[in-house]
C-alpha cells in the first residue's frame, strides 16, 4: 500500500492531473447523484476535523472500557494520519481542479493530493471495521458495519469528484495513504484477534 501511495504521490506531484482525471470528473459531474445537499453533508461528515474528533472520542471510550491497545493504536493512527495528510499535501502541492475545466461546486483550503476528505474517514472507518471483526460481534453486525463503511467511503469519494474539488486520482490517493496507516495500526491493535 505504501509503495502504491508513494508512486501515485510522485505522479501527482509531476502532473496537475493524471490521464483520465478530467474525463472521469466530467462524467461524474454529469450525474444527478449525489446532488448538492447530499454531497455537502458527505463532505462535512468526512472532514478531517470531524473525523478526528469522532475518532478521539471513540479512542477515549475504548480506553475507559479497558481496550487499551486498540485505543492507543486508534489514537496514534489518527495522529499519524493527520501529520501524513498535511505533509503529503504540502510536498506534492498539487493544485485543485480549475473552474475553467470542471464545475466547482464547493470550497477548499489546501492542496488537492491526497483527498483529506477521503483519507481521514477511510482510516477511521477502516479501523472500526477491523474492530468489528476483532470483537465478538455476530456476522450480521460485522457485515452491516462493513457495508456501511464501504458505502460511506465510496459515496464520499464520489461526492468529492462530483463537487469538483478533487480529481479521481486524489481520491484514490486518499484511500491508499489511509490504508498505509490503517494496516499497521489495525495489526498492532488486533493482532491476536484477527
Amino acid at each position: 500500500m505504501l509503495a502504491a501511495a508513494v508512486t501515485l504521490a510522485v505522479f501527482a506531484a509531476l502532473n496537475d492531473r493524471l490521464p483520465g482525471d478530467l474525463s472521469a470528473t466530467r462524467t461524474v459531474q454529469d450525474w444527478p447523484f449525489p446532488g448538492q445537499p447530499f454531497a455537502d453533508i458527505l463532505r462535512f461528515l468526512s472532514g478531517t476535523e470531524f473525523v478526528v474528533t469522532i475518532g478521539a472520542v471513540l479512542a477515549v471510550a475504548a480506553w475507559l472500557a479497558g481496550h487499551r491497545r486498540p485505543a492507543l493504536a486508534l489514537a496514534a493512527g489518527l495522529a499519524v494520519m493527520v501529520l501524513l495528510q498535511f505533509g503529503v499535501k504540502e510536498i506534492v502541492d498539487r493544485p485543485r481542479p480549475a473552474p475553467d475545466l470542471v464545475d466547482l461546486r464547493s470550497g477548499f483550503t489546501s492542496p488537492s493530493f491526497p483527498s483529506g476528505h477521503t483519507m481521514s474517514p477511510s482510516y477511521l472507518y477502516g479501523f472500526l471495521a477491523a474492530a468489528a471483526f476483532a470483537m465478538p460481534f455476530t456476522g450480521r453486525v460485522r457485515i452491516a458495519f462493513t457495508g456501511f463503511a464501504v458505502a460511506f467511503l465510496a459515496l464520499g469519494g464520489l461526492a468529492n469528484v462530483w463537487l469538483g474539488v478533487h480529481w479521481a486520482s486524489d481520491v484514490v490517493g486518499g484511500y491508499l495513504w489511509a490504508a498505509a496507516v490503517l494496516v499497521p495500526t489495525a495489526w498492532i491493535a488486533f493482532r491476536n484477534r484477527l
